[in-house]
């Protein structure tokens, strides 16, 4: 009881504390020149969207009563938009500042909270979302095998950050930097919010005579597929993939057409189910 009164009193007045905590951090930044300078604006490019996104959790309609469990999904979603809030103002300080030195390192923060601001609103909404395919399936229909994403489809948007990285800071000079600003603020949100998507939304599950696949990013599709149309089943491992436990996995139904699942966890384990139906 004294531990949860604690953590309701930090709740109060974290906002109002960050907050604070953000117009020191800007005004040092101001009055200080040199390296302190950098460090303190940081500094306020952290606590701003910070404070924002606290005050949003601590006022925004709907949230949980005292004795509630902690609701992810809404925390996440509105610590993205803070992220997103503060990464706006802070632009719209460095637009006002612009041309000097502090308007420039506005303007570099607010473009660098951009991505985190999408990757941590895409993980909010997509958090929590419940699987259909048990409403899907038919009277007596029992489900014999499933398969769910394999986190490794969450590692090409880091390796993006990685590389991205290393073009800033790397010796190519304008070119280093002008590729990895392409890469940070337009590739890492795109293969990120698609990566988080595939993990948190692709579930596959087979039944005696149906393969069933729900995917999608912001709307989840379910398909239906008989066994009795599947007309092949593949799987394509690198051999990191192949290390890691996961893998594409094709159909090609009796049509002609084919559906591909990348990032699916033991893909010959779902493989093995698929098949022998196919030789019924």
């Amino acid at each position: 009881m004294e531990d949860r009164t604690i953590t309701q009193q930090m709740q109060r007045f974290a906002p109002l504390g960050l907050t604070l905590a953000a117009l020191v951090a800007l005004l040092l930044a101001m009055a200080i020149r040199g390296t302190s300078a950098m460090w303190f604006l940081t500094l306020f490019a952290v606590l701003l969207p910070a404070a924002i996104a606290a005050a949003l959790i601590r006022w925004w309609p709907g949230g949980p009563g005292p004795d509630a469990d902690i609701n992810w999904q809404r925390n996440l979603t509105l610590a993205g938009a803070g992220l997103l809030l503060g990464a706006v103002l802070t632009l719209l300080l460095g637009v006002a500042w612009t041309g000097g030195r502090l308007g420039n390192m506005l303007l570099v923060a607010g473009a660098i909270l951009l991505p985190p601001a999408a990757l941590v609103a895409a993980l909010g909404w997509l958090l929590g979302r419940e699987s259909h395919i048990e409403d899907d399936l038919a009277e007596g229909e029992v489900v014999v095998h499933r398969a769910e994403e394999h986190w490794g489809v969450l590692l090409p948007p880091l390796l993006v950050l990685i590389l991205a990285a290393a073009l800033a800071i790397g010796p190519l000079g304008v070119v280093g930097f002008t590729a990895a600003t392409v890469l940070y603020l337009l590739v890492l949100p795109g293969t990120g919010v698609a990566a988080i998507g595939a993990y948190l939304n692709t579930r596959l599950a087979v039944t005696s005579d149906h393969l069933l696949i729900e995917q999608g990013l912001f709307r989840r599709r379910l398909d239906r597929l008989p066994l009795a149309s599947i007309d092949a089943c593949g799987v394509k491992q690198g051999w990191f993939a192949r290390l890691m436990g996961y893998g594409k996995v094709t159909f090609v139904f009796v049509d002609g057409s084919s559906l591909a699942v990348r990032g699916v966890k033991d893909p010959g384990a779902l493989r093995a189910r698929v098949r022998p139906a196919q030789s019924d």
